[in-house]
């Protein structure tokens, strides 16, 4: 990474306000507009109702000529009587004759016609700049929805709502735990200091102590156990220091387990310390129980003579009962485990647990693990104990890492104790297992779920989220037929007829001439008659006869095919099991219970995600 880009991101992480980690929220889809369903709509305007005016003209074109005809008459009549009369009477005859039933009403119906043309012309003309009005509204808002949706926030801050004074954290890889440590750290340094606890190993502040020691923020990294010794015993009563211990290594037992134990564990300590006269530590408190067993070696003891002899007289009132004996056995063997871590001598490894306003980290590793299971003990008792005592200031978080192995009973005292102290806790863990089911959803606290692998913690996680109602499809149906018929069929027919015709006919005819020639001053008369008569008869006889048949085959075939689905309301997770367990080792599901009800929000946790376009820096207003 180059330093530009580690100074940006640096610069983007630092924020004022608490952030987990980010959102993905799409921008609400391009919407159609406010007048996107109010189209102006052209409608054609009725056309002028002229049929009784043409009506009227085909009726007087039908009696055009015999007016004219009428006309012509009257203006002949007029020309005999005198040539002006008779033009007038023309000039009247065509007017009313032909000008006004046929030339006047045609011209009316034009103008109609016209007037209507116009209307329409003025009523589009009116309707164009309308269109053209709802064109421009509705490209300027396409330009602007599309504007808001590619210039729209992707990404949103996460923060509580809720304000829990305790934060479970639940699955997660190292990598993923660095990430969330990282964006949430950057983002509460700025307003108080930060303690993280890390029993994992694998150095899950890393990247955070390196983006604030680049901000110039005081950052300060104990890894234990140390060189210059444990510095876990911090200067206390011998009755308190006694309780530390023995709360450690009562931790160590199955729970509810001899918790009789614990009590003789802290009077047997307290007997030892009680008899020490300078700065306790893990070799001069396992010497005094050897002491007490009769088993100390004075070469090379780290007790001065008069310990030994104090210690030496509390052997009798300690008893040398097998109960006592045993758990002083046990104790010794146990408080040695990081006696051996210490160096001889005088000690200058005490260090401070708690930052104000920077950053501190206490890790501790070691390769024997039954020596750094017990340092892990001690040191969150240690831790326990400064919260108790008030060594941590408001609006400190303290954060610890791999707690899966302390126990339920120590979580929800530490738990407690930071709620009284106003100390924001956050526990992480790598499995949701076991005891650590019952802190999911305890009181105010909320719960982030990272990547959980196993079958059993992804299952309980996705319990935890809840289920929820939804359509899902249920059933998928296909039917397939098909269909033959095949048919045949004959029919015969016959038809015969006979008919007859009869008629007779009967004319008769007669004629007559008669004529005169002058001849010589000689008139001749001549007259000629003729008649005839005639009968016909007529007769026919017809005999038809037809026969028909028929022969019919048919032949069908029908082939059907109907799809369909059908949903249901399911009752299922809202987050399955399988999708938590192959959850991106950054990403998370936080689920929280604010006051305006219970909140599940998906998120990514990756310090990266702030360099990218479109971040906002407010929280999404869902």
């Amino acid at each position: 990474m180059s330093a530009s880009t580690s100074l940006e991101l640096s610069s983007k992480l630092f924020v004022p306000r608490e952030r987990w980690g980010w959102e993905y929220v799409a921008p609400a889809p391009i919407s159609a507009g406010p007048d996107a369903n109010n189209r102006p709509v052209w409608y054609e305007p009725p056309q002028p109702d002229v049929s009784g005016w043409l009506q009227q003209l085909q009726a007087n074109k039908a009696v055009v000529p015999k007016r004219l005809g009428i006309a012509l008459v009257v203006s002949v009549v007029g020309l005999a009587i005198h040539p002006a009369l008779g033009l007038v009477l023309l000039g009247a005859g065509a007017f009313f004759g032909y000008i006004q039933p046929i030339v006047l009403l045609n011209k009316k119906i034009k103008d109609i016609w016209e007037g209507a043309r116009l209307e329409r012309e003025a009523a589009y003309a009116n309707y164009a700049a309308v269109h053209a009005q709802w064109e421009a509204r509705m490209g300027a808002h396409r330009q602007a929805e599309q504007l808001r949706h590619a210039t729209a926030n992707l990404w949103y801050p996460i923060s509580l709502r809720s304000g829990p004074s305790r934060i479970d954290v639940f699955g997660g890889t190292a990598a993923g735990w660095a990430s969330l440590l990282a964006t949430l750290g950057t983002s509460l340094l700025g307003g108080g200091g930060m303690t993280v606890v890390d029993f994992t190993e694998r150095h899950v502040a890393g990247g955070l102590a390196a983006l604030a020691a680049g901000r110039g923020l005081r950052t300060s990294h104990v890894s234990l156990p140390g060189d210059q010794g444990l510095g876990l015993l911090p200067d206390l009563p011998s009755e308190e220091l006694a309780e530390l211990l023995s709360a450690a290594v009562h931790t160590m037992r199955p729970q509810g387990d001899n918790a009789d134990l614990r009590a003789l564990d802290a009077e047997l300590l307290d007997t030892v310390l009680r008899g020490l006269s300078g700065p306790p530590t893990f070799r001069r408190v396992v010497a005094g129980l050897e002491v007490l067993r009769r088993v100390h070696e004075l070469d090379g003891s780290p007790l001065t003579t008069a310990e030994v002899t104090t210690l030496t007289r509390a052997v009798d009132v300690v008893g040398q009962g097998d109960r006592a004996q045993q758990e002083l056995r046990f104790l010794t063997s146990t408080l040695a485990l990081l006696a051996t871590e210490e160096p001889e001598g005088p000690q200058s490894g005490r260090f401070d647990l708690w930052a104000v306003g920077g950053l501190s980290i206490v890790s501790t590793t070691h390769r024997q693990r039954r020596r750094k299971d017990f340092l892990d003990r001690v040191l969150f008792q240690r831790l326990l104990h400064g919260v108790r005592d008030g060594e941590a200031s408001q609006n400190t978080t303290l954060v610890v890492a791999g707690v899966d192995h302390i126990g339920l009973v120590s979580l929800e005292e530490l738990a407690q104790e930071c709620r009284r102290a106003d100390v924001r806790l956050i526990l992480l863990l790598d499995r949701l297992r076991g005891d650590a089911q019952q802190l999911l959803g305890s009181s105010d606290s909320a719960a982030v779920l990272m990547q959980l692998g196993n079958a059993q913690d992804a299952s309980a996680a996705a319990e935890f989220i809840g289920k929820g109602h939804k359509m899902v499809l249920s059933q998928v149906t296909r039917q397939v037929g098909a269909t033959f018929t095949e048919g045949s069929s004959r029919s015969e027919g016959g038809n015969e007829g006979y008919s007859s015709t009869e008629g007779t006919t009967v004319s008769t005819s007669s004629s007559t001439t008669r004529g005169s020639s002058d001849t010589d001053f000689k008139t001749t008369w001549s007259r000629s008659s003729t008649r005839g008569h005639s009968t016909s008869r007529q007769e026919s006889f017809t005999e038809s006869r037809s026969k028909t048949w028929q022969d019919t085959a048919n032949v069908s075939r029908a082939a059907s095919s109907t799809d369909g689905t059908t949903e249901a309301r399911s009752y299922e997770f809202a987050v399955e099991p399988t999708t938590i367990q192959s959850l991106p080792p950054t990403a998370f599901v936080l689920v929280e219970t604010p006051a305006g009800g219970r909140r599940v929000v998906l998120g990514d946790c990756n310090p990266g995600v702030c360099l990218l376009d479109r971040v906002a820096l407010q929280p999404a207003l869902v």
